[in-house]
């Protein structure tokens, strides 16, 4: 048995990272148990500019500003056809305290991240599979497997889960809940030669939208194209397709997305991920705390997942920070965290669930900025966590008209597919 930490993190992606590194920050000492080997492939490729904020407050915006990574300014939402789309401009939001963001190779950032805590103080073991937590009175205990298949059991006064879509410690209590009609699959890989935005426009994210599923295409890097696709599972299963069958005959369907690829290659293709968009019935317990996917995950059509992440994460660290001076197992400040975490993530939910209706398609594909509503949109979907008044308002006025144009049409029809 090797010397108790104060806290054990599951989990060395974003949000382990980051709160690795905010209590580090705090002086505490952390374990870091990380199953893969980083640099490792990740999905979920785009930033929001909020992200700006953690990484001046984590003190690693040097060094991400430094790896040359693709800037996003803005966001672009086309129908499947071409006939229209928009164009979320961060730089013209009154309410957007920050005008770009980035579009990041996964493999680079979160390595950045995890390296970042590390010389923060952090002890990182890579390639260790947790298999096992025991949460006792004074002490959580965890038993892992490292590459070589030998076993160790560390301890420490309390445990983050930020085991991201494994979701761990809540798979072993059965606490996981899918939003009900979002039981997804997306299929994805990275492509030379697809034709994205230029000038002004260039490197931003483009959102195509078919009538029951839609397209990313994030640029990386001037040759380097993140394409997935993004469909009901059971949509996927009637189709009686492999997966990159299914991708390759989406793409030939659907023009904004067949135009850009024309002359596209694989660099690497048929990635699967499914079974998205679910909750968690508790993000805190006794000496626990889930932050990052390990607290939820949403279907990441706003781009809002290493965001919520990173912010959950450092929340959450302060947390667990502020009960081991108080010498609890648990605190009120420990359900704190989980109120605002899902308030945060229920922001992100409102635009989500109503994304996929047509009277929502309608409002949004054809904004109109009176009273500014515009740009409330574009501060809640640029990731800002503290809603003034103002922006509050009007996001309520926006989603009044939404319900308004179900029953009486508001806008034009416009044909979705």
């Amino acid at each position: 048995m090797s010397k108790p930490w104060d806290v054990i993190i599951i989990g060395g992606g974003p949000a382990g990272a980051t709160a690795a590194a905010t209590l580090r920050q705090d002086g505490r000492s952390v374990l870091v148990l990380e199953k893969s080997r980083f640099p490792r492939f990740h999905i979920g490729e785009s930033l929001l500019p909020y992200n700006r904020e953690i990484f001046d407050e984590l003190g690693v915006w040097a060094k991400v500003q430094s790896a040359g990574f693709m800037v996003k300014r803005g966001a672009q939402f086309w129908m499947g056809d071409g006939s229209i789309h928009t164009r979320m401009n961060f730089s013209r939001g009154s309410f957007t305290e920050f005008p770009e963001s980035l579009q990041v190779e996964r493999a680079k950032f979160d390595d950045i991240l995890l390296r970042h805590a590390e010389g923060l103080g952090a002890e990182v073991r890579e390639e260790a599979l947790v298999m096992e937590h025991r949460v006792e009175k004074d002490r959580v205990t965890v038993k892992y497997r490292d590459k070589d298949g030998t076993e160790h059991e560390v301890q420490a006064a309390f445990l983050m889960d930020a085991s991201g879509l494994g979701n761990f410690t809540a798979n072993r209590e059965n606490l996981r809940e899918y939003y009900p009609g979002h039981k997804k699959i997306a299929i994805f890989g990275h492509y030379s030669g697809v034709q994205m935005t230029t000038g002004e426009e260039k490197g931003d994210i483009l959102i195509i939208r078919r009538e029951n599923s839609w397209f990313w295409m994030i640029p990386l890097q001037d040759d380097k194209t993140s394409v997935g696709l993004v469909l009901d599972q059971a949509d996927f299963k009637a189709l009686k397709q492999d997966p990159q069958q299914a991708f390759d005959d989406a793409v030939l369907s659907t023009r904004a997305v067949h135009d850009r690829m024309i002359n596209a290659k694989p660099i690497t293709q048929g990635h699967v991920l499914t079974d998205f968009s679910y909750t968690n019935r508790r993000l805190v317990s006794d000496r626990l705390v889930r932050v990052g996917d390990a607290a939820g995950f949403i279907d990441p059509i706003f781009s809002s997942g290493v965001m919520l992440a990173m912010i959950s994460a450092r929340q959450g660290a302060q947390a667990v920070h502020a009960a081991l001076a108080s010498g609890k197992a648990r605190t009120f400040g420990m359900k704190r965290y989980e109120w605002a975490t899902r308030r945060h993530v229920s922001r992100f939910w409102q635009f989500i669930e109503r994304f996929y209706t047509q009277h929502f398609a309608q409002l949004f594909f054809q904004p109109t900025n009176r009273f500014r509503v515009v740009c409330a949109i574009n501060c809640a979907l640029a990731g800002r966590t503290r809603m003034t008044l103002g922006t509050w308002w009007r996001l309520r006025l926006f989603f009044t008209l939404v319900w308004i144009q179900k029953r009486f049409p508001l806008a034009k029809p416009i044909k979705i597919q």
